[in-house]
């Protein structure tokens, strides 16, 4: 999904965002609502990578996106107990307009 639809498709439905943080490096955003689902992407097909938090602010507050979480993907073996998974570890995220 490109900004543009994403813009378009939040206008007719709720939507929620997730940012992955990737590797330290920069950050994904996931779309997902009832019917969709996957990563933003350039009209070319590539994944769009963000390099702060501020960047996807403006991008999730111009494409009307008011639902958003932080995510940051977490090694299981160094933070949980045994038998506890969670994988990511979220925090609310707004979005500026």
């Amino acid at each position: 999904m490109t900004p543009r639809e994403l813009k378009g498709y939040a206008a007719r439905r709720p939507v929620k965002a997730r940012v992955v943080s990737d590797g330290c490096r920069d950050y994904v955003l996931e779309v997902v609502s009832d019917r969709v689902a996957g990563l933003l992407r350039h009209r070319s097909g590539r994944t769009l990578r963000f390099r702060s938090l501020g960047e996807i602010r403006d991008v999730l507050g111009r494409c009307g996106v008011d639902e958003a979480v932080i995510c940051q993907r977490v090694a299981d073996d160094e933070v949980c107990h045994p038998g506890v998974s969670p994988a990511f570890h979220e925090l609310p995220l707004r979005a500026s307009r």
